[in-house]
């Protein structure tokens, strides 16, 4: 089991945010979790931030279940970003809020597929993304 956390940046200028900078250290910070950790195996999580750039703006607010590739156990899950996360200095605390979430309504849909799902083994994980040190 994984939870991958990605971002779809419609515009250049977006890596130099510090939305961006925060997730990629979360990003690197969950690499390390899962790759030395006993839970394995599917389903994997993948969870894309759609960041907002001018008339580039997601069709919908809060999060949706994108697709699922039952062959390949891979859930697709993307998240609208408000324009007001992108520079904010807290967007980190946005970001774990969403992972969490992520993870519940991943468990809620691999319950109606009958999936195998430890949702309480991520939510430990993302808990621990703060204290774990990024090497």
């Amino acid at each position: 089991m994984s939870l991958f956390c990605e971002a779809f940046l419609p515009e250049q200028q977006l890596k130099e945010s510090e939305f961006v900078r925060v997730l990629t250290n979360i990003a690197a910070k969950l690499t390390l979790v899962y790759r030395g950790q006993s839970e394995t195996g599917l389903p994997a999580i993948d969870l894309r931030f759609m960041l907002p750039a001018g008339e580039e703006v997601p069709d919908f607010t809060g999060m949706r279940l994108h697709s699922w590739d039952s062959q390949g156990q891979r859930l697709l899950i993307e998240s609208a970003v408000p324009v007001q996360a992108i520079n904010a200095r807290n967007c980190g605390d946005y970001i774990v809020a969403v992972m969490q979430d992520a993870v519940d309504n991943a468990g809620d849909f691999f319950a109606e597929q009958s999936v195998t799902f430890n949702p309480a083994w991520h939510h430990q994980v993302i808990a621990g993304l703060g204290v774990l040190p990024l090497h």
